[in-house]
């Protein structure tokens, strides 16, 4: 039983890869047709990352937190350690998107 869902994991994977492009491509080509030409584009704006870097530096304390718990013994080994876990590193982001959402660039200009 376990060979053959091995074998039927990758071919269900190529199944959407290759459905999700044809879908894009019909999109697209709808698109076209509709519009007479090609699909306009938005100009891009160029984004900080620096409330990217502010949430994913709250991932890792979440995580440094956890392991910190498990290697002191605060949360002991149960069936309820993975909800602690994702509980903790979920307060974490939480707080890390609050004071990302807070945070406001002075210079709006992306130069490095």
């Amino acid at each position: 039983m376990d060979r053959t869902i091995a074998v039927f994991i990758p071919i269900a994977f190529f199944i959407c890869v290759t459905l999700c492009v044809y879908f894009i491509n019909r999109y697209k080509f709808e698109a076209i047709t509709k519009l007479g030409g090609p699909i306009p584009r938005t100009p891009a704006v160029k984004q900080s990352w620096k409330k990217v870097g502010i949430v994913v530096i709250g991932f890792a304390l979440g995580l440094v937190v956890t392991g910190l718990t498990f290697v002191w013994n605060i949360i002991q080994r149960t069936d309820w350690d993975g909800l602690f876990v994702v509980g903790i590193v979920s307060f974490f982001v939480g707080i890390s998107l609050v004071v990302a959402d807070r945070c406001d660039d002075k210079d709006k200009t992306i130069d490095g």
